[in-house]
């Protein structure tokens, strides 16, 4: 992913990007057998779930919006809109921006973003 190999240009001794839930390679059905029941939004095959940069740089999800490094947090939702991101739900207690309908603050993402990038053609 360009997105990731900026980040660790920027930030050679950072924490990984680390990637949640994913849409299935091909799209399609993202219920229980895939650990996940609500993802509907994943079935589409360009969703994904991005876990924000800790505070601490520690390799695991945030827990509390406390622990988000805001700084390398909006720097991910900026990279990710360069590279063409369609779409970016964020956390609304995170307090990241971007372009009106294009970042937008979503209920439940406050320790993660989701991220759609557009259809690939031909």
């Amino acid at each position: 992913m360009e997105v990731a190999a900026r980040r660790r240009a920027l930030e050679p001794g950072g924490a990984r990007l680390l990637i949640g839930d994913l849409s299935r390679p091909r799209g399609g059905s993202f219920d229980a057998r895939f650990g996940i029941v609500g993802h509907s939004t994943h079935q589409n095959g360009r969703d994904a779930d991005v876990y924000y940069p800790r505070r601490d740089a520690r390799e695991r999800p945030p827990r509390r919006v406390a622990q988000v490094d805001r700084r390398a947090a909006q720097a991910l939702v900026d990279a990710l809109l360069r590279a063409g991101a369609q779409v970016i739900l964020v956390g609304p207690n995170t307090g990241l921006t971007g372009p009106a309908g294009r970042v937008r603050p979503w209920p439940n993402h406050d320790d993660h973003l989701h991220v759609r990038i557009s259809a690939v053609r031909g």
